[in-house]
């Protein structure tokens, strides 16, 4: 069902790069993966590793199914009716996932930026801009994130330089202090959370003009997203050390330390700018795909239509969800992940299975 416009398609760079910008969205305002200390590096490592087979499931299954969602693959292989739960499931992810950005934006923001601003406000600012793009379609968003993804790749690397002298290496010894347990904790938390995430895209895919390429395409953005992630990682371990695990907002807090001459220090404000966009980018995602999986799910052609009423709920919901900001952390360490699981690994698992098993069994009666 092709509920966007025929010509509303994106190129595999922009699938790439919205991608990117997505991960981004959660990889620098979440202190997600430091679990393990200054061991957590070893914990990006494997968490990259982990995500890179989890966005090889869904991966496959859609280039099994061209032109085909997930929440469209579900009916195809389950029936309409267990194929609409799935569908109802994915609707669920997305809108829960967007209303946890919501919150963590909101937070991050009267934290850092507007003390004494509501959150109210802030969230009903960023809803109706969220809105408005989600209306636009995929095309649109996916051409603001090739702009944002220059601003991202700049300020991470150039911040990453800037704090060389502030570096210290040996905060990353002696390796393995912590033992294995904390270290794959931390794993997991950055295999589901920034870099499996990305399981929402399962319902964009199918919009990607050149669909032979998009296996490359996403595993690629995945291993360099998790080499960027490594390099933060190293680089909060060698400027904070051990109190890197400890900061709400680790990678904030190393930027803080940047100060060159007399002339250019403070320049936090400028990075947490990057960090509002990447957090728009993914927000807006998320309301796109939950307004795309309900629409399919129901039999409707136009998403647009459930956007406004998606967009307000998702507001209503992140100003319930967690009463402040450390307890919304440990929600996502903790709990998250483990809520994960159905939606990034079993769902699109036993979908890839008994697409395997369909096809062997029309070969054998064939």
């Amino acid at each position: 069902m092709d509920i966007f416009a025929q010509n509303d398609r994106i190129s595999n760079m922009e699938l790439w790069t919205l991608m990117f910008v997505y991960m981004m969205g959660s990889l620098l305002t979440l202190p997600i993966g430091y679990a393990a200390g200054h061991d957590s590096w070893i914990s990006a490592i494997i968490g990259t590793i982990a995500a890179l087979g989890i966005n090889w499931i869904y991966v496959l299954l859609c280039h099994k199914y061209p032109r085909k969602s997930l929440v469209e693959i579900a009916q195809i292989l389950l029936g309409p009716w267990i194929g609409k739960m799935v569908g109802i499931l994915y609707t669920w992810y997305s809108f829960y996932l967007g209303a946890y950005t919501l919150l963590n934006f909101t937070d991050i923001t009267g934290a850092v930026l507007l003390p004494r601003t509501p959150t109210v406000i802030v969230g009903i600012t960023m809803i109706i801009l969220v809105t408005w793009t989600a209306s636009k379609g995929i095309e649109v968003i996916s051409r603001c994130a090739l702009i944002l993804f220059l601003f991202v790749v700049i300020s991470t690397v150039l911040g990453s330089i800037l704090l060389v002298p502030d570096m210290e290496p040996k905060n990353i010894l002696p390796v393995l202090e912590s033992g294995w347990n904390p270290i794959l904790k931390g794993a997991g938390q950055i295999a589901t959370i920034p870099l499996g995430e990305t399981i929402v895209f399962g319902m964009l895919i199918p919009y990607v003009n050149q669909m032979a390429f998009v296996k490359k395409t996403v595993i690629t953005v995945i291993g360099v997203t998790g080499l960027l992630l490594l390099l933060t990682f190293f680089v909060n371990i060698f400027v904070l050390g051990e109190i890197a695990s400890k900061q709400l907002f680790p990678s904030y807090t190393s930027v803080m330390y940047i100060a060159v001459g007399d002339f250019f220090e403070r320049i936090e404000p400028l990075v947490f700018t990057v960090w509002i966009f990447n957090g728009f980018t993914k927000l807006t995602i998320c309301l796109l795909v939950s307004a795309l999986a309900l629409s399919q799910t129901i039999g409707s052609r136009d998403y647009r239509f459930y956007l406004i009423p998606l967009g307000l709920l998702l507001l209503e919901l992140s100003l319930i969800l967690h009463p402040n900001q450390l307890d919304l952390i440990a929600y996502i360490k903790d709990i998250w992940p483990l809520f994960s699981l159905p939606f990034l690994i079993f769902v699109p698992l036993i979908l890839l299975i008994i697409s395997f098993l369909k096809r062997k069994t029309l070969k054998s009666q064939n």
